[in-house]
């Protein structure tokens, strides 16, 4: 099953993990999982109750006094009889096994398509304060969690088993049938008072083994960090807490889970004491017989087994299902930038881009206030400013990563509100200051945008990027992999792809984040003449701190504490004497010298 794909139309997962499970992970095989519920607690019971009532009947052939060919013949039907019973027994758990290899594979790809759609689809918001080895490890706790089934239906049949059982017995001696009947008792009330605080101490144990795994992954993919820094001793050290933590929680929660089941063992000891002494005292008085004896003994393992079964397995299900509860929590949050109910996909027709009384708060703070700026179709505008000007908040808003607090964006007449978000991104191709690379070959990174594209669109696009002569020196060219977020590649190939990325997607908004501050200078220079060719004819808006990148702009607007200060052109911004004049002449003695 599938989840259904809408363009941009996320919707919302029900708040109770039980109604996720029945929703994503039951109803599309609904039928399927009743018929291999009643298999398997069909087979369970048949199997462990014919297990002593075998015992019993093969003893009882020596009781009856029968000799003879008549005997032997008596035997041999007995005997027919147990075997063929075994084998259909035999055949019910290999189909009900082979259902069950079929539905958990199934559930596993519906839950984590689910969920993984679900966070691909969440805002910036979302990813800012999480970490996603955890968000990871998240999803496999609610998928782990939905095959407790299993477990839930084998504690429905080992329930039927254990009442069964003593039911029979109870039709040999009801002495018997009271103690089995205590102890059963017994361990369901001990239980219920232990799973209290072994629930508390898993699901304790579930978060920090949840975080500990999200900080070890954050850790690994900064290795180069590390390594520049001589950071390893640091990060031990930044990890022990963590690991000495989760050290505590894990043991605190096991010693309670075998607190839950190592009293009851000793009370079964003791009971099985009990049961031989009175088995003993009732075979004196000639009260029951061997095959009796058998059979009686026979149900008290079985029917302790299951209860221990039991008491083993409720620790071990809450542990689990305490993880998948506290990480369901965790995923479902609500997506706060949505498409609005009638969004209907952009119609970009020219390109013209305007900001309306555009204000942005974050965290109590205005990052914008009040901007108003209208870029026309086809034109190019570089964005400037000091660290925290609100350049890269513009940007964020026009892909609508955020919604402004007050304001309108709109993209030739359209409030970007009222569009799709996914059709709003196809129309922008973005080229950010550290391009996310997957580890996939070349091919496929740069063809992301544009996954039907061609072998020679692929290329063509990568001789616009300069990036066809390191990937051509590649032992297998563009089926070459990157390696894990592009390591395999300098600062400047991960953007050249990049680069390369954007003109195959050929959108026909432009951003540009940086997109040069890694390449060299003669890389950039030939980088400079493919963006003039790719600019043409698409609006174009780049942020750079190096203003030389942006001197051909056809304007440059000057950002200041959220608001537009200055705008005009590479030479009246420096007639102008402003902040944009100051900011050049910092730059001019290490970049490029003004040319008259």
């Amino acid at each position: 099953m599938k989840q259904k794909k809408t363009d941009g139309k996320e919707q919302a997962l029900p708040k109770s993990l039980w109604r996720f499970y029945v929703k994503y992970a039951a109803k599309p095989m609904m039928w399927f999982l009743i018929a291999w519920m009643f298999l398997f607690i069909s087979w369970d019971i048949a199997n462990s109750t014919w297990w002593p009532m075998s015992q019993q009947k093969i003893v009882a052939l020596f009781e009856n006094g029968v000799t003879g060919d008549g005997f032997f013949t008596h035997a041999l039907w007995t005997i027919g009889i147990i075997i063929w019973l075994f084998l259909v027994f035999d055949v019910m758990n290999t189909v009900h096994e082979q259902m069950a290899a079929h539905w958990k594979p199934l559930a596993r790809k519906n839950i984590s398509e689910t969920l993984t759609n679900y966070v691909h689809n969440q805002s910036i918001t979302f990813y800012n304060n999480r970490i996603p080895g955890k968000i990871n490890s998240q999803i496999n706790y609610i998928i782990t969690g939905f095959e407790t089934l299993f477990d839930f239906t084998a504690i429905i049949s080992t329930l039927g088993v254990i009442l069964l059982n003593m039911g029979l017995v109870l039709s040999i001696n009801k002495y018997v049938a009271m103690v089995l009947l205590g102890s059963f008792i017994f361990r369901v009330v001990y239980s219920v008072l232990m799973m209290k605080p072994v629930t508390k101490a898993s699901k304790t144990a579930s978060e920090s083994s949840s975080t500990l795994s999200g900080h070890i992954v954050d850790s690994i993919s900064g290795f180069s960090i590390v390594k520049l820094f001589n950071g390893a001793r640091h990060e031990e050290q930044y990890l022990d807490p963590l690991r000495v933590k989760n050290m505590k929680d894990q043991i605190k929660s096991s010693f309670l889970q075998r607190i839950m089941w190592i009293i009851p063992m000793f009370l079964w000891d003791l009971l099985f004491g009990a049961v031989l002494v009175l088995m003993l005292v009732l075979y004196m008085r000639g009260n029951i017989k061997v095959s009796e004896i058998v059979f009686t003994l026979s149900v008290y393992q079985v029917v302790q087994g299951n209860i221990g079964y039991i008491a083993r397995t409720i620790p071990r299900l809450t542990d689990t299902i305490g993880s998948a509860l506290h990480s369901y929590q965790e995923l479902n949050q609500p997506i706060d930038i949505k498409d609005a109910p009638d969004a209907e996909p952009l119609v970009v027709s020219r390109g013209k881009i305007e900001f309306k009384n555009v204000s942005f708060r974050y965290k109590k703070k205005y990052v914008l206030r009040d901007l108003n700026l209208t870029i026309k179709a086809g034109e190019r505008v570089g964005l400037v400013g000091t660290s925290g000007a609100g350049k890269t908040t513009l940007v964020n808003l026009l892909m609508r990563f955020y919604d402004p607090t007050h304001g309108q964006i709109l993209v030739d007449g359209q409030d970007i509100k009222t569009v799709t978000q996914n059709s709003l991104r196809n129309a922008i191709s973005f080229i950010p200051q550290d391009p996310t690379m997957f580890n996939r070959t070349l091919r496929e990174n740069i063809a992301y945008g544009k996954p039907d594209a061609t072998d020679a669109e692929i290329h063509s696009a990568a001789r616009k990027a300069a990036a066809d002569g390191f990937i051509n020196a590649a032992e297998k060219k563009y089926e070459s992999m990157v390696g894990d977020r592009g390591i395999k590649l300098s600062g400047g190939q991960r953007q050249r792809v990049a680069i390369a990325r954007a003109f195959l997607k050929n959108a026909p908004i432009l951003i540009l984040d940086e997109a040069t501050s890694a390449l060299d200078s003669e890389t950039e220079v030939a980088i400079q003449n493919s963006f003039e060719k790719l600019a043409k004819g698409h609006t174009t808006i780049a942020i750079a701190h190096r203003l030389s990148t942006l001197r051909n702009m056809d304007r440059i607007i000057v950002l200041d504490k959220g608001q537009i200060i200055e705008s005009g052109t590479h030479q009246s911004l420096l007639r102008k004497k402003g902040l944009y004049a100051n900011l050049w002449k910092m730059q001019s003695g290490g970049f490029l010298q003004e040319q008259e």
